[in-house]
């Protein structure tokens, strides 16, 4: 057909022939393109719910160890009060062992990193909520800092403690191996003025850097949950 419009000199009408056909693939490809691009879309929005259904799930359990965390550390603020001989609730002392806890236990909040990983190695989509979910793994990220900052100064506090008790106490090798604080261990450690010195800055750590820190941790969860969870039905 092609060779007998050129041969019969219809070059116009072979040219509009081919340029239909150039057309017609060209919309073909175009067609493949939308199509591609739009099944991409699909999965990503897909994995971009699944990924919001999964955070805000353990932005929730992350808030209840938060909140549990903060119960803790009233209770061991009631310990290093009943210690230092101030006003205390006898009911959050019951059972605790005042002298274990304030010379070799650190009390932490352990959260782990699972949200901060999800966001980070997801492909997020253009969203708002896909802002507000970037926004919380930088919220996590710099408390986190913030944690092992004062968690980092606890334990070498803790740690500094222990090593004068070494250096000073003769009973101390019955202590640290047996466990076992005799009448003049209870004496230096309920009576001496530097000790007493020292367990009261440790407590100053725990209450007043620790304890501030989760309770801004707790607030900013709550906040940037309440946000998530309304983007999240705007967007249904």
């Amino acid at each position: 057909m092609r060779f007998k419009m050129l041969k019969s000199k219809r070059f116009s009408n072979y040219l509009v022939y081919a340029t239909g056909e150039i057309i017609l693939v060209v919309i073909g490809i175009l067609i493949a393109l939308w199509i591609n691009n739009w099944n991409t879309e699909q999965q990503i929005e897909r994995a971009n719910r699944s990924l919001q259904d999964k955070v805000l799930a353990q932005l929730e359990r992350d808030i209840i160890s938060v909140d549990n965390f903060r119960k803790e550390l009233d209770t061991l603020d009631h310990v290093y009060l009943k210690y230092l001989n101030r006003d205390y609730d006898e009911q959050k002392t019951v059972g605790k062992n005042v002298f274990s806890l304030i010379l070799f236990e650190v009390t932490e909040l352990g959260l782990d990193t699972q949200a901060i990983n999800w966001i980070d190695n997801a492909k997020l989509e253009d969203s708002k909520t896909s802002e507000k979910l970037l926004d919380l793994s930088g919220m996590y990220k710099l408390y986190f800092k913030n944690i092992n900052d004062i968690e980092s100064i606890i334990y070498k506090k803790l740690t500094r403690n222990l090593e004068i008790l070494e250096a000073t106490q003769p009973w101390y090798t019955e202590l640290i191996t047996d466990f076992n604080c005799k009448t003049d261990c209870v004496t230096y450690l309920s009576g001496d003025v530097d000790h007493k010195a020292r367990i009261a800055s440790l407590r100053f750590l725990y209450i007043k850097g620790y304890g501030e820190i989760a309770n801004g941790f707790s607030y900013d969860l709550k906040d940037i949950r309440s946000e998530l969870q309304t983007l999240m039905r705007t967007k249904e």
